[in-house]
């Protein structure tokens, strides 16, 4: 793989891979005081949805071409993968308990950002 195929595998794969660790470090600790800004369910929401984008771009090779939707359900596929696992995880934390709604919040999120992500691909196709 040439220079330029190597960096451009890290710039779409390399955030992902970035906020995927971010969340496992923050699952690691036994408080994250800073993060509770709003209820638990919108935090789990608002962070998967990011999660879900960044997959779903991963998948697409950018997002500079619509994502067909067997891409988005496969990105709303690893994001529920990767919050089942996350909560497993937690099991392993003291002071943290796995929780199923957080699954459910973090899916809502995921289903929601990929949703308006189709969205915002439909109606940018349809204005051009």
């Amino acid at each position: 793989m040439s220079r330029s195929g190597v960096l451009h595998v890290f710039w779409v794969w390399g955030p992902l891979f970035a906020y995927a660790g971010i969340i496992f470090y923050l699952s690691s600790q036994s408080q994250v005081g800073w993060a509770r800004f709003a209820p638990d369910y919108v935090e789990h929401a608002m962070e998967y949805g990011g999660l879900a984008l960044l997959v779903a771009r991963a998948l697409n090779d950018g997002l500079a071409t619509p994502v067909p939707r067997r891409r988005l359900l496969l990105a709303f596929l690893a994001c529920l993968a990767y919050g089942v696992a996350d909560e497993i995880h937690q099991w392993f934390v003291p002071d943290r308990f796995a929780d199923y709604t957080d699954v459910l919040s973090d899916a809502t999120g995921a289903a929601l950002a990929l949703g308006a992500l189709r969205l915002v691909q439909s109606l940018r196709r349809k204005g051009a």
